[in-house]
């Protein structure tokens, strides 16, 4: 067993309550935050008309309510500084100070100690293909305020590795001063490296999170068919109708202390971290952003064996639980394995459907749902989780809608929760953190009388879909359908296939035609994108999985051409 590591304080600003008592009111609520954005709410935020109104945009997501004008612990920084740095960066800046002093530690007095920072900033996940960030969709428009900058200037206030240095120098701090970005586990990565800091005894006390944000910071997002966003604007983690995610935006950071020096200091204990293990998939995923089955279930074993403990030590799980059916599937999957042998059901959660995917923070959404559970004794029900997937029902882990009353699943009394974040760049990490030694709690929780409030009903989907996902409205913009040349279209999806084909300077045309789609190297993103540029050119439309039936890319293009031909050929 390794040492255990004290959350002494933290500080978020979530959709849901920027406040930790506003917060802890809403989980328990059964409601989610996640909303629907009026047309003009988007057009004042400056989005171009023609992308809200394209038939494949969903104006939903859930958002902080956080922005710099209310931010009460920046004014560290210049105004000027203010002005030219990306708000994420302010937003993880704003939660280090209010961490700190919900820890009782004064900004002043941690200058020239040894405190590490560690965290990471948003990756413009619901961007699409524009990549937006602030610097993009603002400060570049800005004429007169670019126009004095100087260049370190904009590079220093807008590129995410000065996230965390420009922490360390504001309030002094001498320890490693650590940028991280794994995609969607950035905030657990963050929390593991500080953890491994502290286990080392190279630092006395370290903050570790992440933030992100929209720009602008109200926006929905392009559903692209085969992506993991729904396009329905609903999130239903484990749930039958389960079709994707939906964005949300906020942030955190967590003041982290071994937990011998709290208890020596008298510091408050919101939840000890007993154990916590990261790790990468490595190729053993069907593609790169693909989730992996062993990967998975490798970091929750090895969390459990830092922390000491057996699988039937947990109480519950805080699965990352995005609402994507694949990645439902494998998470509860690779639950079942590593938990198969217990006795009793494993109770799971997820914490998006409430509060959205928050991108890079989106463990700083799944940490703080569990300490807040753990101070009041129990779990939220997972939110528009009504008919839970046929597909996933019959193992130990068992998703729930209602609220989980956390009880000792030991003879110790220690209640233990595992939190599961994993990244879309193949970086995987499981927490199991415990009320062990915790000395903030709330009144038990009481089962409410009246049924929650329904969640907001999802946007409806445009006329024009076929099977409930939405057909790219093509237009007077698009391409028309390519004419039916059948040597021109053979000879145009050979040269897509090879441009994305690993090792492609050593196949001939005619030997990519013999292969199919996986011996020539491509994963499901390669094959969604030649899906998207075939119905864009031919107007014929292939799924990812009729793509992959086919035993050769030939046979695939024989294939289009008859479709490309219309009926009545062959």
């Amino acid at each position: 067993m390794s040492e255990r590591i004290a959350v002494v304080g933290y500080a978020v600003r979530l959709p849901g309550g920027d406040d930790l008592e506003d917060l802890d009111r809403f989980l328990m609520s059964g409601r989610s935050a996640v909303r629907t954005h009026a047309r003009d709410e988007l057009l004042e935020q400056g989005l171009d008309p023609a992308e809200i109104d394209d038939p494949r945009y969903v104006p939903r997501a859930a958002a902080t309510s956080w922005t710099v004008e209310s931010a009460k612990h920046i004014d560290l920084l210049s105004a000027r500084e203010r002005r030219v740095t990306d708000p994420q960066q302010l937003l993880f800046f704003d939660c280090c100070v209010a961490a700190l002093e919900h820890a009782g530690i004064a900004a002043e007095s941690v200058a020239g100690r040894e405190v590490a920072c560690v965290g990471g900033v948003g990756m413009g996940l619901y961007a699409g293909n524009e990549l937006s960030s602030f610097f993009s969709r603002s400060l570049r428009h800005d004429g007169q305020l670019v126009g004095e900058a100087v260049p370190p200037e904009i590079l220093v206030g807008n590129a995410s590795d000065h996230t965390v240095g420009r922490v360390s120098y504001r309030l002094g701090l001498t320890g490693p001063s650590v940028n991280v970005q794994t995609a969607c586990s950035t905030a657990l990565a963050s929390v593991e490296y500080a953890c491994t800091l502290l286990r080392s005894g190279r630092v006395e006390l370290a903050l570790a999170g992440a933030a992100a944000l929209y720009f602008p910071l109200k926006r929905g997002y392009q559903h692209e068919r085969g992506g993991i966003l729904s396009p329905g604007g609903v999130c239903r983690a484990f749930d039958a109708d389960a079709d994707g995610t939906v964005g949300g935006s906020g942030g955190g950071v967590f003041v982290l202390k071994r937990l011998a020096d709290a208890r020596r200091d008298g510091d408050a204990v919101h939840g000890v971290i007993e154990g916590v293990y990261q790790g990468s998939d490595g190729g053993a995923r069907a593609s790169y952003t693909a989730p992996a089955f062993d990967g998975q279930a490798r970091v929750i074993r090895g969390a459990l064996r830092d922390a000491g403990v057996e699988p039937s030590a947990l109480s519950y799980v805080e699965a990352h639980g995005t609402g994507t059916p694949v990645g439902d599937l494998v998470e509860l999957s690779a639950l079942n394995e590593v938990f198969g042998g217990r006795d009793v059901p494993l109770p799971v959660g997820s914490v998006k459907p409430a509060l959205g995917h928050l991108d890079t923070a989106a463990g700083v959404a799944s940490l703080v749902n569990v300490l807040l559970g753990l101070r009041r004794g129990a779990m939220p029900g997972t939110v528009n989780l009504t008919r839970p997937d046929p597909a996933l029902a019959g193992g130990v882990a068992r998703p729930t809608a209602a609220p989980v009353r956390l009880r000792p699943a030991g003879d110790d009394g220690t209640v233990r929760v595992g939190i599961s974040s994993f990244g879309a760049s193949g970086t995987s990490v499981h927490a199991v953190v415990s009320d062990y030694a915790m000395t903030e709690r709330t009144d038990p929780w009481q089962e409410p009388a009246q049924p929650p409030e329904p969640a907001e009903p999802p946007v409806a989907v445009p006329s024009g879909t076929r099977g409930g996902a939405p057909v790219a409205d093509t237009g007077a913009a698009a391409e028309e359908p390519a004419a039916a040349d059948p040597d021109a279209i053979r000879r145009a999806v050979l040269e897509l296939l090879a441009d994305r084909a690993a090792h492609s300077d050593e196949l001939r045309m005619e030997d990519i035609g013999r292969l199919g789609a996986v011996d020539i190297g491509l994963d499901s993103v390669d094959l969604l994108a030649v899906a998207k540029v075939i119905e864009q050119r031919w107007g014929v439309r292939f799924e990812i999985l009729d793509m992959l039936m086919f035993t050769s890319v030939d046979e695939m293009i024989d294939d289009l051409l008859q479709q490309a031909a219309g009926p009545g050929t062959s």
